[in-house]
């Protein structure tokens, strides 16, 4: 049995941020960690007052766009939990419109800005036509994954412009991604993604970097042995990819 320290994971607004299903990512992290020994508590988050003491990994999924202005206002009370999250090195996976929520502005309506969390550096302005398709992306060196490509689907009808101090998660292939050849976000231990899929389950290597750095921040020190579900699981993946990326070729 496992010495390694349980590892939270906080999914946060589950039940208006989970539309393309971006709130399972919580999900596949557990499922991939308790596939490997370790221990694990997943806890939907509603609310502030609802956190757990200590966090080790946050999952924040897209909301549709007339409930963005709510999602805005339900995640103002936990500016400053993600602030000390980031700080802390506490792996944060936001997507799509609650990613975008997290940047310094957005455009609700053509021509009409809201202030965002301002977690991220950057802003969100509206496309002229909605971005519906399957994404590719090459992923950048600084996430040190293997996998050669990640994949997805996006359905987003803002771009992002990166302010100082943000790097992108990689190049795209294939799609639109951040509206310049670029795709998401990447701040410390914050990604963020138009990646929906759950973008988790389709790309495991990112689901296993988030992991790490969770584990590293609950004070474990081992991702343990792999296991027969998690060879399953990522043979799955890689049928999934490779069908993707033979298509859009």
């Amino acid at each position: 049995m496992t010495t390694e320290p349980t590892t939270t994971i906080a999914v946060l607004l589950p039940s208006s941020c989970n539309v393309n299903g971006d709130a399972e990512n919580g999900a596949v992290l557990a499922r991939r960690a308790r596939a490997r020994g370790l221990a694990v508590e997943l806890v939907p988050v509603e609310s502030v007052a609802e956190l757990p003491s200590t966090v080790h990994a946050v999952v924040l999924g897209s909301c549709d766009d007339p409930s963005a202005p709510q999602v805005l206002e339900a995640l103002r009370p936990f500016r400053d939990a993600f602030i000390a999250w980031v700080e802390a090195g506490v792996p944060v996976l936001a997507v799509a419109n609650g990613w975008k929520l997290l940047t310094r502005r957005l455009e609700l309506v053509p021509g009409s800005w809201v202030e965002g969390l301002a977690i991220i550096e950057g802003d969100a302005p509206l496309r002229r036509t909605r971005a519906s398709d399957d994404l590719a992306v090459v992923p950048s060196g600084r996430l040190e994954l293997d996998a050669p490509v990640l994949v997805g689907y996006e359905n987003h009808g803002r771009d992002f412009r990166a302010g100082t101090g943000v790097e992108s998660i990689g190049t795209v292939q294939h799609g639109r991604g951040n509206g310049d050849g670029t795709e998401g976000a990447l701040v410390g231990p914050f990604v963020g993604t138009h990646l929906h899929g759950p973008v988790l389950a389709k790309n495991p290597e990112l689901a296993d970097r988030l992991l790490r750095l969770a584990i590293t921040v609950a004070g474990g020190t081992s991702m343990l042995d792999e296991s027969p579900e998690l060879h399953a699981l990522d043979e799955i993946a890689a049928n999934a990819r490779a069908q993707i990326v033979s298509a859009l070729a």
